[in-house]
């Protein structure tokens, strides 16, 4: 049987519950013995990371440490220039043989920018995409597919319509909690406590360290 590579992109800018419960939930639902977080160096499509790469890469590991489920790439983090995911898809074939089934996992927040990505049609020819929702994406899906049919063609909209899978809906961002941490207010609850114990110690994103913020 081929193996399943199961990559989970972003910035993790802190990595939250939400990114956890998604990634956890998936394999579940999927049956995928793994899924593994691949942090972003230079995100194309968005704003750099507030925090290093060192440090996010630090919050991933402690965030993931006793779940066998989970797992983590540092392929991005130690290329140089943009981040592009048909060159990470590339690499981790070669590394792990041509019979390898890849899919990467989007969350319905970047569909509408899926045609802008770099090589976007020989991404979804050499991975299987996996579309994951939260509120309020899940909403507008439909529509978001139907907006991309002019550009994407309907056999490459059917393949996303088919990937979506229902996992909890945690609304939960990494810049709700940046936000909060710049304000000076409790982020407890939002991300494993030694992600923020991480973030009080190194004073990451204006932390005040004052009751979990």
């Amino acid at each position: 049987m081929a193996e399943n590579l199961v990559l989970f992109g972003g910035t993790f800018d802190p990595v939250h519950h939400g990114h956890l419960v998604v990634a956890r939930s998936l394999a579940e639902a999927r049956g995928f013995e793994q899924v593994t977080f691949v942090p972003a160096a230079c995100p194309p499509h968005k704003s750099a990371a507030t925090a290093p790469p060192a440090d996010r890469l630090a919050m991933l590991r402690l965030a993931i440490a006793e779940e066998p489920l989970l797992d983590l790439s540092d392929l991005e983090l130690s290329r140089q220039g943009p981040s592009y995911t048909i060159d990470t898809v590339r690499e981790l074939r070669r590394l792990h043989g041509a019979k390898t089934k890849i899919h990467w996992v989007i969350g319905a927040d970047m569909l509408e920018d899926l045609p802008r990505w770099h090589c976007a049609a020989e991404v979804l020819a050499e991975a299987g995409l996996i579309v994951v929702v939260r509120p309020p994406w899940d909403q507008r899906l439909e529509e978001i597919f139907t907006s991309l049919m002019a550009e994407l063609g309907s056999k490459a909209v059917n393949a996303l319509r088919e990937s979506v899978t229902t996992t909890p809906r945690i609304d939960i961002s990494s810049s709700d909690i940046r936000r909060r941490l710049a304000e000076g207010r409790s982020i407890r609850f939002l991300l494993p406590d030694s992600v923020l114990e991480y973030i009080e110690d190194r004073k990451l994103y204006a932390s005040t360290g004052t009751d979990g913020a």
